[in-house]
């Protein structure tokens, strides 16, 4: 976005980080230093991250001093593999158990690898959740409450081709660098939603950024998109219902 120029009067930012990964806590660590707000969706008992690996419950109550804990259910298993009555076991164990390690109310949910049905609306609505986020990307829209639909994932994707030559105005070589870098696509997402307002939302993974090696690629995403003034930088449970933008 060009210097000087206006920016649209409704620009919502928040971000959204899974798993419940110790590596959470130097994520966090950047959000704080560059004064982001964030919302960590944590299963407990994450069956796809080794025991060793995953924040302790003490670890779960320091950041939820700082930001917002929000339920994954209870191992993170794959809820349109389990039975209706099993999902939504494992959405209301999941919140009972982090409510007891924070000790107020967690009422944002995440769908475990972005995987829903009705069913799981309907049981993460029974047991109180107000928001929940999918993994759905490259919206800028509000969204149904119950699924909140993302700008960007933190990870590169190959299927972003079209998207990136969109965002480009049909110039190749832009294009290429979107679609081959996810920070130049959150960079070209987030000067877009301040033209045309909306909600910017980033999302990922300590884990994948790190494995990825890219660190330094979520501190230039922050860089750019923190310090607006005019924007609301929020949480996933503060995000306000907004009109398509």
């Amino acid at each position: 976005m060009t210097e000087g120029a206006r920016v649209h009067s409704r620009v919502v930012v928040t971000t959204s980080w899974d798993d419940g990964h110790r590596l959470d806590d130097r994520l966090a660590g950047l959000l704080d230093r560059y004064g982001m707000a964030g919302t960590f969706y944590i299963a407990p008992h994450n069956v796809e991250i080794a025991a060793r690996d995953r924040l302790s419950p003490a670890g779960v109550r320091e950041l939820a001093e700082r930001f917002e804990i929000g339920g994954h259910t209870l191992t993170h298993q794959r809820l349109p593999r389990l039975t209706d009555s099993a999902a939504a076991d494992e959405i209301r164990a999941g919140k009972e158990e982090l409510e007891g390690t924070v000790g107020t109310a967690v009422t944002s949910f995440c769908y475990p690898r972005g995987e829903y049905t009705a069913a799981h609306i309907d049981s993460a609505r029974a047991v109180g959740f107000r928001r929940a986020r999918t993994v759905r990307r490259n919206s800028l829209a509000a969204g149904p409450p119950l699924e909140l639909p993302t700008t960007v994932h933190a990870c590169a994707h190959r299927v972003d081709a079209p998207v990136a030559l969109r965002l480009a105005r049909l110039r190749p070589r832009t294009a290429a660098k979107l679609f081959l870098q996810w920070d130049e696509l959150a960079l070209g997402w987030f000067d877009l939603c301040l033209e045309r307002g909306g909600v910017f939302h980033l999302w990922g993974h300590s884990w994948e950024i790190d494995a990825h090696r890219d660190w330094h690629r979520l501190e230039r995403v922050l860089t750019h998109i923190s310090g607006h003034p005019g924007i609301s930088y929020l949480s996933n449970r503060n995000l306000p219902d907004l009109a398509q933008p």
